[in-house]
């Protein structure tokens, strides 16, 4: 075999939409370098747009594009009968050789390779056309603006490929860890049987060899009428698995006697569902993923090389992971490379988001199915080598027949059984089921209200249990996933319904059938896209964007809180919003690692998401930097392979009060050796509690150590530090409690509930508290972080008719201020604030001079930009003004607000209570009457 590269310039016509030529044009005026896209190499017009939802490319290009290309061929590679043009990643393409048509491809997710035998001459002429409108699909992730664009161009390898007269293709590897042996498969081409030599070692790295092992040194292949063959061998019984921490890899070679070689890697592992988890190679393994939309903001188009893709995955393993689903979308061979390398579970996804009908249905479109089941049977020939393809997804959020879901499956595991199946990640939304033919099952409910994950959008209610309960570390999902008695009250009629989902970014009616009983999954069952708590944008990000797309959103964002006149709050906001949307993540992962019969979860995300109306949900930004708001070996402390969990009913607690403390470990490595363990709570220089003990050595699973009863003494008050450590394995786990005095009366103070109430209080000089029952303008009070992004919901409950999301991103504190100090406040929402903010609207203060802080602001969205305000202050008809806009009157024996409403009243008393003159009374007669 020989290659001639394809890596050079390129003359180019460009042929925007509408298209102009149907075959090779006349002229061919550009220049281009392959590989690449246009984009990257600034062909075409500059873009003077700025999106708001979504990063701006610079220089898009819609339509398609003809290369041409001549080369001179050598006589030695003239010779060789069979020749290859091997194109590794690009759009929907055409070739015409010498003027001929040689055919077309039009795979989103894998090589295109055109067999070009018998067209080649010394010198030969190459057009090749590109598209990148009108795909069979619409192509999910793998052509959005959303995400790595809709590039146009060829990435990754580019060449000619000669063979001999007899050649090998196709091999592929089904390996038997249990019995060390391996069947090999493929296609001889040129003979009908061929004695090849064989030779089998270690691979750390692609291309790399190691320790060779004692296997025979020839093997006799013999074709079918097709020229596919198989054989069997078995390896040694020392020969090293594939694992998650010792992921090794072997290469099998084959040489046929007239020097053609061919060689398969793979991995020995045995990947499996088994009951209500997964097993590699019988070890239970929990799933620790994130969702992968393939955004790639310096290129536009995924790297095609191994480096930057280990890169990528390391940074995960980095944060505790161990899975990536690629949502509606395919990597390049190098992902899976680095996947085999690092010992990551890839679940790559076929390119389609929508409904897939039986014949007779509304929505069936068999030009659409044949084409997804062509994609998946080409992206398991072109991948399913590889042991880090574990598994398998049909799509995100299908709708239609569950009957052609599951034969869809029954086709692509009849011809590749390697990976495990899916019908799809959360198919059917709010009447989910398990297909038969699925090997494991992803979704975010199991029934009505019966919730896996902790936050959703207001127009899919229910929402979640971080959206609706104080903060607390004692829940999980164990009775939404195994079988409880009360189940049967669920149960329901069956039969088919018409209803309006969310679909994608906007809004659908579908019909689906009921289900007669609540989903208790029998497979594994993983968590989709678990988080989704939005930050606010940290605008020195925008500079870093110096490729083919810039942050013109975040510029726009920018100037809206400018012209809203908080320009100088916009760090304090990112800092605050960030802070508080990490500790929604720790609560839900956590609650997660609680769940047994949970088999893993897949975040989205632990980097921002660029699109769908910008999305920046994640720790790291959408070029994958820390964004500062935590260190990944903290992180790991509670999304890792051994994660120490103390289940407690609630962060806020009266001295005095005593409360049940169990300690838990969720361990996802192989074994666990005996070792002690630490637990203490202290207050202050106060010591609460101090727990040691010793874990026994363990396997995978979750265990129980101890539950024990902590008296907090009655003189205690303050922030209190719960730690669990494991000091052998170097973790330690940790929660912020706060403990507040129990209850009492608060002191009679002077108190209005309108403006105009406490005019003539202030006339004559004095102090006063407003709590008004009326706010002409407010935002409602909502404690948990925005999901996803407010633009997108907004739109999309509106066209529902449902209700609109808060779209606030927490709390941004004057820690500094007293009332903050009797509060042990942080600069961000903390758990002892959820009852405030719960009881309470937030008051619009857009006509506040620019400028104005309230000492509790809400932190509103980029869209809406509103000045809000909790607790504020003002110097106001000669007296003073204390506003405070929470509803005591609604939970008067609630700890925390009765904790508040004491500060306010020692801070109105103080001599600390001097505020400026700062909003007109005008403004406040029209908000609070």
């Amino acid at each position: 075999m020989k290659r001639y590269s394809l890596h050079t310039e390129w003359e180019l016509a460009a042929d925007p939409v509408p298209c102009q030529h149907d075959a090779p044009p006349a002229g061919y005026p550009l220049k281009m370098q392959l590989p690449g896209t246009t984009a990257q190499q600034q062909i075409g017009h500059f873009n003077t747009a700025r999106e708001d939802g979504f990063l701006t490319e610079k220089y898009p290009f819609c339509g398609q594009i003809w290369l041409r290309r001549v080369i001179r061929l050598s006589t030695d590679k003239l010779q060789m009968p069979h020749c290859i043009l091997h194109l590794e990643r690009t759009r929907m393409t055409r070739l015409w050789i010498n003027g001929q048509p040689a055919g077309s491809e039009n795979s989103l997710c894998t090589p295109h390779d055109y067999d070009i035998s018998g067209l080649l001459t010394p010198e030969t002429e190459i057009v090749l056309c590109i598209k990148n409108t009108d795909y069979p699909v619409p192509g999910g992730h793998m052509t959005s603006q959303d995400t790595q664009t809709n590039w146009i161009g060829v990435t990754g390898g580019l060449y000619l490929e000669f063979h001999e007269n007899t050649y090998l293709s196709d091999l592929q590897a089904y390996p038997d860890a249990a019995a060390r042996r391996v069947t090999v498969k493929g296609i001889l081409h040129g003979a009908e049987q061929v004695t090849a030599k064989l030779s089998v070692s270690q691979s750390p790295y692609p291309g790399t060899g190691g320790v060779s092992y004692a296997v025979p040194e020839e093997v006799t292949l013999s074709g079918d009428a097709e020229g596919r063959f198989s054989f069997t061998i078995s390896l040694p019984e020392n020969a090293p698995l594939w694992t998650e921490y010792e992921p090794a890899m072997i290469a099998l070679w084959l040489k046929l006697p007239n020097g053609e070689d061919e060689p398969v890697r793979f991995g020995l592992r045995d990947f499996k569902a088994c009951g209500d988890h997964f097993e590699l190679n019988g070890v239970p393994v929990m799933l620790r993923g994130r969702h992968d939309g393939m955004a790639f903001p310096l290129t536009g188009a995924a790297p095609t090389d191994i480096d930057a893709w280990l890169d990528v995955l390391q940074r995960a393993k980095d944060w505790g992971l161990n899975h990536i689903r690629f949502h509606t979308c395919c990597p390049p061979e190098a992902a899976f490379d680095a996947a085999d390398t690092l010992g990551i579970f890839m679940e790559p996804e076929l390119p389609f988001w929508g409904t897939v009908d039986a014949p007779g249905g509304e929505k069936y479109d068999p030009e659409g199915q044949a084409y997804l089941i062509r994609e998946g049977l080409r992206i398991c020939r072109a991948f399913g080598n590889h042991p880090s393809f574990c598994m398998f997804s049909l799509g995100n959020e299908l709708w239609g027949s569950k009957e052609r879901l599951g034969g869809i499956i029954e086709i692509l595991r009849a011809a590749d059984p390697r990976p495990l199946y899916t019908q799809g990640s959360n198919n059917f939304q709010h009447m989910p089921l398990q297909l038969p033919q699925e090997d494991f099952w992803t979704g975010v409910r199991t029934g009505k209200g019966r919730l896996i994950r902790g936050s959703f959008a207001d127009c899919d209610a229910p929402i979640g249990r971080m959206q609706t309960h104080a903060p607390a570390a004692d829940w999980d999902y164990e009775s939404y996933l195994a079988p409880q008695e009360t189940d049967r009250a669920a149960e329901g009629a069956g039969g088919t319904a018409e209803i309006e989902i969310q679909y994608g970014t906007g809004v659908r009616r579908v019909k689906a059938e009921k289900q007669e009983k609540v989903l208790v999954p029998t497979v594994p069952a993983i968590s989709h896209e678990v988080g989704q708590y939005n930050c606010y944008p940290d605008y020195d990000e925008i500079a870093h964007y110096t490729g083919v797309v810039e942050a013109r959103n975040f510029e726009i964002f920018r100037e809206r809180l400018e012209n809203a006149g908080m320009g100088m709050q916009a760090r304090e906001f990112f800092e605050c919003a960030g802070a508080f949307s990490r500790e929604c993540y720790k609560l839900e992962i956590e609650a997660a690692m609680r769940s047994p019969h949970l088999a893993g979860f897949q975040l989205l995300d632990l980097q921002d998401f660029p699109g769908q109306g910008t999305a920046l949900v994640g720790m790291l930004n959408a070029l994958g930097e820390n964004k500062g708001f935590i260190r990944p070996e903290e992180w790991r402390s509670f999304c890792g392979d051994l994660v120490p969990l103390a289940r407690f009913d609630s962060f806020v607690y009266a001295a005095g009060d005593a409360f049940t403390l169990t300690l838990a470990l969720r361990i996802s490595r192989p074994s666990v050796t005996q070792q002690p363990y630490r637990v203490t709570l202290t207050c202050g220089d106060v010591q609460i509690t101090a727990l040691t003990g010793t874990v026994p050595a363990s396997g995978p699973g979750y265990l129980t150590l101890r539950q024990e009863t902590v008296q907090i003494p009655p003189d205690c008050i303050g922030t209190a530090e719960l730690t669990f450590e494991l000091p052998d394995s170097g973790i330690t786990n940790h929660w912020t409690l706060t403990l507040f005095p129990p209850v009492s009366p608060v002191p009679e103070i002077c108190t209005a509930h309108s403006f105009t109430e406490a005019e003539p209080y202030l006339a004559k000089g004095e102090r006063v508290l407003l709590l008004p029952e009326h706010i002409s303008e407010t935002v409602r009070g909502f404690y948990c972080a925005d999901f996803w992004n407010y633009h997108m919901f907004r739109i999309i409950s509106q066209n529902m008719g449902k209700r609109e999301p808060a779209g606030t991103m927490g709390l941004c504190i004057d820690n500094t201020h007293p009332v903050a100090g009797a509060m042990f406040s942080e600069r961000f929402s903390t758990p002892q604030w959820y009852s405030a903010v719960t009881h309470s609207d937030c008051a619009v203060l857009d006509a506040a001079p620019a400028g104005y802080r309230p000492a509790v602001q809400p932190i509103d969205n980029v869209e809406r930009n509103h000045r809000l305000g909790m607790i504020f202050e003002t110097a106001a008809g000669g007296g003073r003004l204390l506003i405070c806009t929470v509803r005591f009157d609604e939970a008067p024996a609630d700890l925390c607000l009765n904790r508040l409403h004491h500060a306010l009243a020692d801070y109105l008393q103080s001599d600390a209570f001097d505020p400026a003159p700062a909003l007109p009374a005008e403004m406040l007669r029209q908000l609070f009457g």
